[in-house]
């Protein structure tokens, strides 16, 4: 079974979801270190949306090889990577972890 590891980016499925919360199947980024996703069955991840909008939490992708859009760091969520269908894409370029990192740690 594959387990995820931080800087990947994965497709992963968010139903059910409520109100404006991301839904269905879609691209994240692994935020959650490897010891945390493989000792707990868990993983947290930022989703990404192809929608770009010009707000403070959302992060472009700067250099896209598979997956285009933002990464959306105020929808953080842990989810259980066991139960939703999760598989890899690529891994995140060292630019957009970066600037990931550095938008969550403001609110975080």
């Amino acid at each position: 079974m594959y387990i995820p590891e931080q800087r990947d980016i994965v497709y992963i499925s968010f139903d059910p979801s409520l109100g404006h919360e991301i839904k269905k199947r879609r691209p994240a980024l692994i935020v959650s270190n490897n010891g945390f996703n493989e000792s707990t069955g868990f993983c947290i991840v930022c989703p990404i949306t192809s929608t770009h909008r010009k707000f403070g939490t959302y992060v472009e992708i700067s250099e896209p090889k598979i997956i285009c859009g933002d990464i959306v760091t105020h929808q953080i969520r842990s989810v259980d990577y066991t139960k939703r269908s999760i598989e890899f894409i690529e891994k995140c370029d060292p630019v957009s972890w970066a600037n990931t990192l550095a938008t969550i740690e403001v609110f975080v």
